[in-house]
């Protein structure tokens, strides 16, 4: 593969990501929404479309990382960066900046989400303490670790 080839063949990959990247964020966006509007069955199918998402951008960085290695250079973001600067096209090196640019907003959104269903479960297992009369703190191996006679008064049978 010539150096042209290469160049254009990096940057169809470059903008793949980005639309890749654009989908994903919306998607995420629509996550966040199933999360707070408690909707379970969206919430399921969105997680789907997700991981689907997912293999296609990692195809696509594959695809890129052997590419930047055919141009010589290390695969990965650095490497990367590199092949850009070297390459010394504006257009393609707004494209990249644009391109790490939102990749760190995507994991941020995704952080987020992931933090809200952690608060999602903190809730619904308080709730379910509440419910069942059981504190956190009464589970089996602290129970067993705080009091010494407590393998004898605790019952399986209890909720």
């Amino acid at each position: 593969m010539d150096t042209q080839q290469l160049i254009k063949a990096f940057t169809a990959t470059v903008q793949a990501s980005l639309h890749g990247l654009e989908s994903l964020h919306d998607l995420l966006q629509k996550e966040q929404d199933a999360i707070l509007g408690k909707d379970p069955e969206r919430l399921e199918q969105l997680v789907k479309d997700k991981l689907e998402l997912l293999k296609q951008l990692e195809y696509g960085v594959q695809a890129r990382d052997r590419l930047q290695q055919a141009g010589g250079f290390a695969a990965g973001a650095d490497g990367g960066q590199q092949f850009v600067d070297r390459v010394g096209q504006d257009s393609l090196g707004e494209e990249w900046r644009r391109l790490g640019e939102l990749g760190g907003q995507v994991a941020e959104l995704n952080n987020r989400n992931g933090q809200l269903v952690v608060r999602g479960q903190h809730a619904a297992r308080s709730a379910l303490e509440i419910l069942t009369g059981r504190s956190r703190r009464d589970d089996t191996y602290t129970t067993l670790r705080r009091r010494g006679h407590a393998a004898a008064s605790y019952s399986l049978g209890k909720v």
